[in-house]
């Protein structure tokens, strides 16, 4: 379980560490031939891949292989409500801040809800209702969109159907997420499905960009609800993206559980930045913001503003866990939980 949970903690700091970049860094779009944008290999990834990880960690906590039945199945997702909660609360908070940055963590919270009835379903349909929300989430809200505009309208609709995290598709992510969370593959099986992942996601997204290059090359090609969704590179507006990306981070997340106990530390400071990454979710946007009041330049994002942001938060976790079990917000989250449930024999006050 333990080199599970490291592998799990640093697939989450490589999501921070993207996530990091893309909020802070020169907006530039990645081009593989361009050297300077490989640094942007992670932009909209990263939110995808943090989304995933959080799925396999709420496996985790409920139970792993073997869900949890009873009062503390009961127990586990009202600790989960109450941590849903509390995200609101933090993201709402952030975005009131007013960067730049869409703050993830209020729609966060709404897959964890959204999660709740899936604890005890079994792994198949976890992988079938994931995947159909995923990559056909896109096509399901623009088409419910069309039949009711108010949707959008409306504080909660815009939750589940507006970009750039609509609940409806990105609650897939987490579903796979947790689907994955509940197997004990091997490492081999665990390499296996880094290998077809990654392979798998770079041919669909080339297949993306020339379904895309070929429809803008036509400007009186005919109108569609799917064809109007494959003129965006979006992952929440092109299904073809949407799954390239949700099969890279399959990948990543496997490559990592099943590497990161063979490197004996070598991916410390990624682990620690998992392990805090509430923490330091929290404090890049505040940085940003502070940096922003300072000097309003930096609202259209710097690289020595991300690579120091970076620097100070690897470093900071890195020596936080020499001394400390859990990162501070996260530690305020454990209590928070704890003083909702009361001393329940069994009860997971950690989480996702």
């Amino acid at each position: 379980m333990r080199s599970r949970v490291r592998g799990l903690d640093a697939a989450r700091g490589l999501a921070l560490v993207g996530m990091v970049v893309a909020h802070l860094d020169t907006r530039i779009d990645f081009d593989p031939g361009v050297a300077a944008s490989w640094r942007h290999v992670g932009d909209g990834r990263a939110a995808v891949l943090f989304v995933v990880v959080a799925g396999f960690a709420l496996a985790l906590t409920t139970g792993g292989t073997r869900p949890h039945e009873g009062e503390r199945m009961a127990d586990d997702r009202l600790a989960i409500f109450v941590r849903a909660a509390v995200l609101a609360a933090l993201g709402a908070a952030l975005t009131a801040l007013g960067t730049p940055v869409a703050v993830i963590l209020a729609s966060y919270a709404v897959y964890f809800v959204v999660a709740l009835p899936f604890l005890r379903a079994p792994v198949p349909v976890l992988l079938g209702a994931g995947t159909v929300l995923a990559v056909g989430g896109p096509v399901i809200i623009a088409w419910l969109v069309e039949r009711v505009p108010e949707l959008a309208e409306s504080p909660v609709g815009d939750l589940f159907v507006a970009m750039p995290y609509p609940a409806i598709q990105w609650t897939g992510f987490l579903l796979v997420g947790l689907a994955l969370g509940r197997l004990q593959p091997s490492d081999t099986t665990l390499y296996a499905i880094a290998a077809v992942g990654l392979g798998v996601g770079i041919i669909l997204h080339q297949l993306m960009l020339d379904v895309l290059q070929r429809l803008m090359s036509e400007p009186g090609a005919r109108d569609g609800l799917v064809l109007n969704l494959l003129r965006s590179d979006h992952r929440s507006q092109n299904p073809i993206e949407a799954a390239s990306v949700l099969a890279i981070s399959v990948a990543v997340l496997a490559l990592l559980i099943a590497l990161t106990p063979q490197l004996h530390g070598l991916l410390y400071p990624l682990e620690s930045a998992g392990r805090m990454a509430l923490t330091l979710y929290v404090g890049h946007i505040v940085a940003y913001w502070i940096a922003i009041e300072t000097d309003p330049v930096l609202e259209a994002g710097s690289g020595a503003l991300a690579g120091w942001t970076l620097v100070v938060a690897l470093v900071l976790a890195s020596l936080w866990f020499l001394r400390f079990s859990r990162g501070p917000l996260e530690w305020a989250l454990h209590r928070i939980v704890q003083a909702t449930l009361g001393p329940r024999h069994g009860v997971s006050a950690g989480g996702p």
